[in-house]
């Protein structure tokens, strides 16, 4: 009798053991997916902010060489967003179009902004912005659980850190405002 209590615990405590473990995984799996639908939206919100940053540049920058930064970024996101507009459709994620107040004030502020004071705000804010992004898609290669968002990240991450690059050196071009 006493035999049979210890198998029965012992086969007690391995189902508990095993229905931890599930339940754990599911945990995790829960999270990747969070994760991947979380990463969906934060880049289609970036993404769109970064066109309407752009179509205020073409607007106010005097500097051409952010003319032209502005208009390659803005057929790049435009692209960009496309294409994570149609990945969602596909895992049946809902994205939101909302733009956070800190992006709605930051671009009220720019709006207000024109000549050599946009520029380097801007281009300074765009490269901070790519940075981000550069890291956002970064992880999502490493940690999304979803292998066509994976490869959809990871076919972004060089070209948003060419972006940083290319943002660095119009900020280091930009002439140097003069202190009295």
């Amino acid at each position: 009798m006493q035999r049979k209590g210890k198998v029965v615990f012992t086969a007690m405590a391995v189902v508990f053991y095993l229905g931890v473990n599930v339940t754990f995984a599911q945990m995790d799996v829960n999270q990747a997916a969070l994760r991947d639908r979380q990463f969906l939206q934060d880049a289609s919100v970036s993404s769109a902010w970064l066109i309407t940053l752009g179509n205020i540049a073409l607007r106010q920058a005097a500097s051409a060489d952010i003319k032209n930064f502005s208009k390659m970024m803005i057929r790049d996101q435009g692209q960009i967003d496309g294409d994570l507009k149609m990945l969602a459709q596909r895992k049946g994620v809902t994205l939101s179009g909302d733009t956070d107040p800190v992006r709605r004030n930051t671009s009220a502020f720019l709006s207000q902004e024109y000549g050599a004071a946009f520029d380097r705000n801007f281009i300074s804010l765009i490269e901070d912005v790519h940075q981000r992004d550069a890291a956002l898609y970064r992880e999502e290669t490493e940690k999304g659980l979803d292998a066509d968002i994976r490869a959809f990240a990871g076919r972004l991450v060089k070209r948003l850190e060419e972006y940083v690059g290319m943002a660095k050196k119009i900020l280091n071009d930009l002439p140097k405002p003069l202190l009295k």
